[in-house]
């Protein structure tokens, strides 16, 4: 089994979905700090069920989401899938292939899926037991982990003892079982109060059912009473109904004829009211009539006022119409000249205008002839000018170079000679040389000898010194064993006595034991020395009364009240010795039971008073009885009433280490003085030695430098005859070479001259071509200016002529306008005469009308009149019609409402037999109609029945169903009984299965711990102790840890190096006990070195076979190791992406096949056949293929610092396009 893929999206830095493949072997991570490289481990823990947010460098489980960069949102979500080969069958699955995915939203939603299907955290969890992958496992560490290892508590650690056990699942199981066990025993609590609560309930049910029974046979009997009473009510009522119906029906006969009379009248008085209102609507229609005339003679005359007023108006328009229309017609006479002369004087401008124009044309065109003649000119003057610049510089140039090789050729001279000079003195420095060195040699010689001597010397004191540091460095861990001692004793009498200092009466008690009263013994604790296990039980027992004072007499005690009443300085208890009853003999005790006196010491003279407070008291099965109580409950701990008691003990404690601090602080000087004079002694001898190699050193490196001096002179010699020669044939060349520039420089100042005469020519050119384009231009511009004039003026004469047709067009509109409107004022005064004439008509045929109208207005008068009188008398005839038929109606209604009440009561009372008693009028005749009816016994049993009380009326089913209910909670307990013991069988087979495997395991790993930290360290010892070996299931585990020459009593003392070595050693004897499917480091080699570093690759390489290695690394040897390295780059600011590199090994080796990186986007990924170095030309072409020029250094660099690290050579880069056509499934 191993880890094939992890696939990531928007997990931190990790913004787009990223793919990492993964093959066997070791894979190396590398890249710069902050790109995410631990990112990569972090979200493997996360994707295998992590759920601490602190152990993710997190604030909450919401940060790892990718939360976005300047140019990038945040993403929503995160996703992490794992995929593993089980070809194996190393988890618990049939599949050959399982992958894990975890996945969670911003609004705090997360999923799990194993293989696409969604599960729980804990189906995760479950699979992963035991491999040693789980959240408690060995196979990830992240930085700081390997430290972890060492500083974690024994009980920590334990954690990682229990993974490679394999009994992590059967903790697991055992905890689970214990939680079962706890839900059994509550159960079991819970049903037993249950049961008894049910058996107080089962009594009281009993009596109330028999009460309920009772009740029952009473409420029968008052119900057939009460039936009967309330059938005699009923036919009662059915005897008053058949009398008030008797009586009803005369008086509805008189109702219904007097009913009719007043039908008759009121169809009269209707008759008359009919006719009144068509003679009061005739009435109407002849007045509406009259007033309709009179309102049309009023509109005809309006009509001939306001046609009157309309033809006044009219004649008024007309006659100022007539006036505009005259006005405007002599204007328009006067108006055609002024246009005729407005044209003409366009004409002439135009005709001025068009003559200007083209003699304008002719001078542009003799302009533009000159412009160009100008511009060939000029540019004829600048090509010469250039010829003439170039020729100059030519000229300047060969005179600097004649300049500098007649230069050169001077100091070849004064080269040669200086040269010759210094050959003369390098001959005669040789020499010398020669002669100081054959007298050197000979007097180092004699030096080694006397050097000899003072080594031995040296050699002698070194070793009596070492013995003197021995003896001081055990008194010096003597001492601090002491001071270590002292300062615990001293902080916890510190602790006690801040913990007193909130107890009135300890405090009190410390004040009256110090205060040196006469008569006081001491505190009780004072009188008595416990065995450490039954502490507890004297705090139980005595409590706060363990600060009680002992005093002789009642005197004592007294003082001692007063002294803490005039000092303020808290309360106290006394125990006075002189009141206590003499002791009783030795009493008789349970079996098996455990006196306390048994297990304290004491002074035979407090007897007495020991045995009174503790005779009667033993323990049996950790519960302590006395004569009048019981103490027990869960396992007693230290008590803080008797660590206060045992301050005096702890005090003098102090005082004996401090005594025996002293006693070694003056071992210690003495020993100094000693060591001092040692040190003296092989500084003296040091001196002496070091002077001696000194002076030997001084020679000898005298007589390397003369030797040197003297090759140095030789190779001078003939260096200076060499060049010396080669100085004089350069000065020969130089010479020639300078006959040859001479003859260039004339040759250049002659073309020079003749170009600057040329370039004079060209100018003067240039100049009259100028002057003649000049005068052209102004020409021009005289009569550009007479063109603009004339524009003006024929701008002027057309607006004027503009605006005189203008004025004429209006004109002519206005004679139009008024001409139409006098014909129209002339029709409209026409029709208003006939409209005035015909009003006038109209209201003579109106008045005429209105009279005839006015006399059929008085006739219908009369008519209503009369009408009226008779209906008043009508009227009257019937109110005394309507008085006598409601006088009858009244006693009609009456005798209504007494058959009403009497009917309602017959429906109550039937209602009342079926709402108390569930009958119908039959069905209560049949069953109670025979009963006779007792008022006596029906009250007596009302009054029985209210005297009962509060009746349970479902005390007999609930007594029943509560039987039921016991008889099922007996089973129940029954049942957890049973389940109880078989979980207690079970944790105990889970508990004996536990310790072997962990106890095997244990042995297993120390073996291996210790041997591979000799190896790793090569030599030293190391160690694993169990804190508590007879509790194998909660022991704790221990380092012990001791490098080559060095003693130290704890692994804290470690070097980091050294710390994480050992960290490594325990973690690969994990790995030979139960080797992990793969294994995760990140940075575990930042603190060693680079031999530690060798043998940590070595340890990597004999693993790597069997288990999968995924490396965090900056370690360049450490990267050599790896068969396929990830670079994790950051080219956008705050974003993650990988590049992948795979090694191909020489045959025999093993070369992982799959490494493929896939990022979108990513930069192109390439393949090294091999890399041995890293020149200019890779780093130029890093670019190319897509890799950081940083990552590919340092890649380069730790791959080319080792020749036989078994790839080919030379080194050679791949194409990209050609790697991707040839291997399309490498990355």
């Amino acid at each position: 089994m191993y880890l094939k893929s992890i696939d990531i999206v928007g997990y931190k830095s990790f913004a787009v979905k990223t793919h990492l493949d993964f093959g066997p072997g070791i894979t190396g991570i590398v890249g710069p700090n902050g790109c995410g490289k631990s990112n990569i481990m972090e979200c493997v823990r996360w994707c295998l069920g992590e759920m601490s947010w602190k152990s993710l460098r997190a604030d909450s489980m919401i940060e790892v989401i990718f939360s976005g960069t300047e140019k990038r949102p945040p993403l929503s979500m995160t996703e992490v899938t794992l995929t593993f080969d089980n070809s194996s069958s190393q988890l618990p699955t049939q599949f050959s292939e399982v992958t894990v995915t975890r996945r969670i939203y911003r609004s705090g939603e997360s999923a799990y899926f194993l293989n696409r299907t969604q599960c729980r955290l804990r189906d995760i969890r479950d699979m992963f037991l035991d491999t040693g992958v789980g959240g408690d496992g060995y196979a990830i560490i992240d930085q700081g982990g390997v430290d972890f290892v060492l500083r974690a508590k024994p009980e920590e650690r334990r954690a990682l003892f229990e993974e490679a056990a394999g009994v992590a699942k059967y903790k697991a199981k055992r905890e689970e079982a214990l939680r079962k066990l706890e839900r059994v025993e509550a159960d079991m609590a819970r049903l037993m109060d249950s049961v008894s609560l049910i058996d107080e309930q089962v009594k009281k049910l009993d009596s109330e059912a028999r009460k309920a029974k009772l009740y029952k046979k009473y409420q029968e009997e008052l119900v057939g009473l009460e039936a009967a009473k309330t059938l005699g009510e009923i036919t009662a009522c059915e005897t008053q109904l058949a009398d008030l119906a008797a009586k009803a029906g005369p008086v509805q006969e008189r109702l219904d004829s007097k009913r009719a009379a007043v039908g008759g009248e009121e169809a009269e008085v209707a008759r008359l009211e009919l006719e009144r209102a068509s003679a009061q609507a005739q009435f109407g229609e002849v007045g509406a009539k009259i007033a309709g005339v009179k309102a049309e003679i009023g509109k005809l005359d309006e009509r001939c006022r306001a046609s009157a007023e309309a033809i006044a108006v009219v004649d008024q328009r007309f006659a100022q119409c007539s006036d505009e229309l005259a006005a405007a017609r002599e204007r328009l006479l006067g108006m055609d000249p002024q246009i005729a002369q407005a044209g003409a004087e366009v004409d002439r401008v135009r005709l001025a205008l068009e003559a200007a124009q083209q003699e304008l044309a002719g001078w542009q065109g003799q302009a533009d002839a000159c412009a160009a003649a100008q511009g060939e000119a000029q540019r004829e003057l600048e090509a010469r000018r250039g010829e003439a610049l170039a020729a100059a510089e030519a000229a300047l140039a060969a005179s600097r170079e004649v300049s500098s090789r007649e230069s050169d050729l001077g100091r070849e001279f004064a080269h040669v000679s200086a040269v010759l000079r210094g050959l003369q003195k390098d001959m005669e420095s040789e020499e010398r040389s020669r002669r100081e060195y054959e007298t050197l040699k000979s007097e180092a010689d004699g030096h080694s000898a006397r050097t000899s001597e003072a080594q031995a010397r040296v050699a002698a004191a070194q070793s009596e010194l070492a013995g003197l540091r021995d003896k001081q460095k055990a008194i010096s861990d003597c001492i601090l064993r002491v001071h270590s001692d002292l300062s615990g004793s001293k902080a916890r009498a510190e602790s006690l006595e801040a913990q007193g200092g909130q107890n009135p009466y300890w405090v009190g008690a410390q004040a009256v034991l110090n205060a040196g009263i006469e008569g006081v013994v001491g505190s009780v604790r004072s009188l008595i020395q416990v065995e450490e296990s039954w502490r507890p039980y004297v705090e139980d027992l005595l409590g706060e009364r363990l600060f009680a004072v002992v005093c002789e007499h009642s005197a004592a005690a007294r003082a001692g009240v007063e002294f803490l009443q005039a000092a303020g300085a808290g309360r106290a208890r006394f125990l006075v010795l002189s009141t206590l009853p003499p002791a009783a003999g030795e009493r008789s005790y349970p079996e098996e039971a455990k006196p306390l006196l048994r297990h304290m010491q004491y002074d035979p003279r407090h007897e007495n008073a020991v045995r009174f407070l503790f005779s009667e008291c033993y323990a049996l099965d950790k519960v302590l009885f006395g004569d009048h109580w019981v103490c027990g409950g869960a396992q007693p701990g230290a008590g803080v009433q008797l660590s206060l008691s045992d301050l005096e003990d702890l005090r003098a404690s102090v005082r004996a280490l401090e005594s025996q601090s002293a006693e070694q602080a003056a071992a210690s000087a003495l020993c100094l003085e000693e060591l001092a004079a040692a040190e003296s002694k092989l500084h003296e001898a040091l001196g002496a030695l070091s002077a001696q190699t000194t002076r030997e050193q001084s020679l000898r490196q005298q007589l390397l430098e003369k030797e040197e001096a003297w090759s140095l002179g030789r190779q001078n010699v003939q260096m200076g005859t060499e060049f010396a020669t080669g100085i004089i044939r350069q000065g020969s060349l130089i010479k020639e070479e300078l006959q040859s520039l001479r003859a260039r420089q004339l040759e250049a100042q002659a073309r020079e001259k003749a170009c600057r005469q040329t370039e004079a020519e060209a100018s003067a050119k240039a100049q009259c071509a100028k002057d003649a384009w000049v005068e052209k231009r102004s020409s021009q511009q005289v009569f550009q200016a007479r063109i603009e004039g004339l524009d003006r003026e024929m701008s002027i004469h057309a607006n004027s002529y503009e605006r005189l047709a203008e004025s004429k067009k209006h004109l002519e509109n206005i004679v139009a306008q008024r001409g139409a409107e006098l014909e129209d004022l002339s029709r409209r005064r026409q029709e208003a005469v006939a409209v005035q004439d015909q009003s006038r008509q109209h209201i003579q045929c109106q008045q005429a009308e209105l009279s005839g109208q006015e006399n059929a207005a008085a006739a219908a008068g009369e008519r209503l009149l009369g009408l009226d009188k008779a209906l008043g008398e009508r009227r009257e005839s019937l109110l005394g019609l309507k008085a006598d038929f409601e006088a009858a109606q009244q006693e009609f209604h009456d005798l209504e409402m007494r058959t009403r009440d009497h009917q309602t009561r017959q429906d109550m009372l039937r209602t009342q037999l079926w709402d108390q008693w569930q009958l119908t009028l039959e069905e209560a005749k049949a069953k109670h109609g025979a009963v006779t009816l007792d008022l006596e016994k029906l009250e007596t049993l009302r009054k029985r029945l209210s005297n009962m009380g509060p009746i349970n009326q479902a005390a007999p089913e609930e007594y029943e169903a509560l039987a039921q209910r016991q008889s099922f909670l007996n089973a129940q307990i029954s049942d957890l009984t049973q389940a109880k013991d078989d979980l207690k069988a079970a944790i105990q087979k889970i508990n004996a299965t536990t310790r072997e495997h962990f106890r095997q395991t244990f042995t297993d790993t120390r073996e291996h711990f210790r041997r591979l930290y000799g190896v790793l360290f090569e030599g030293g010892e190391a160690d694993l102790v169990m804190t508590d070996p007879d509790n194998i299931l909660d022991t704790g585990i221990d380092i012990v840890a001791q490098p080559p020459g060095k003693r130290l009593q704890s692994i804290s003392l470690l070097s980091g190096g050294e710390k994480t070595m050992t960290a490594i050693a325990l973690l690969f004897a994990f790995f030979m006990v139960r080797p992990s499917p793969f294994c995760m480091l990140d940075e575990a080699d930042a603190a060693l070195d680079d031999a530690n570093v060798e043998r940590f690759v070595s340890m990597l390489k004999e693993f790597g076979s069997r288990t999968q290695f995924l490396i965090i690394s900056h370690n360049k040897r450490t990267m050599e190791a790896a068969d396929v390295i990830y670079g994790v780059t950051m080219e956008e600011k705050g974003v993650s992406q990988i590049v992948s590199i795979e090694f191909q090994k020489r045959a025999g080796t093993h070369a992982p096949t799959n490494a493929q990186s896939r990022v979108e986007p990513q930069p192109a990924a390439v393949e090294l056949s091999a890399v041995s170095a890293v020149t200019s030309p890779a780093e130029e072409k890093a670019g190319e293929v897509g890799l950081p020029l940083s990552l590919v250094s340092e890649i380069a660099d730790a791959r080319g610092t080792d020749a036989g690290g078994g790839f080919e050579a030379p080194p050679q880069r791949v194409d990209p396009a050609a790697a991707a056509d040839e291997s399309p499934a490498q990355g």
